[in-house]
């Protein structure tokens, strides 16, 4: 069929194959296999793209933790204090 996309060619190896059977056991309907690939696909990229979503919102969080822990250490204006004893 034209198509103006780029193809890929999947060789059916062991690992393609075993892939295909998990599809046809959660879509039992689908009897296509580019159909149970391209479902794989998606779902494949719904997860990763959760995990990664997910990662961020943690490390997001954790710099929330910590931000500002620590601004008591040094007293106000401590940079602008020791750059004036720099040469420029």
């Amino acid at each position: 069929m034209p198509t103006k996309h780029p193809r890929t060619n999947i060789t059916h190896t062991p690992q393609v194959a075993h892939a295909i059977e998990v599809a046809r056991r959660e879509w039992p309907d689908e009897v296509r296999e580019s159909v149970l690939l391209l479902r794989l696909l998606d779902e494949g990229a719904r997860v990763i793209e959760a995990r990664v979503s997910g990662a961020e919102s943690s490390r997001r969080e954790r710099i929330d933790v910590i931000a500002g822990r620590y601004s008591a250490v040094y007293p106000v204006r401590y940079l602008e204090e020791l750059r004036e004893d720099w040469d420029e």
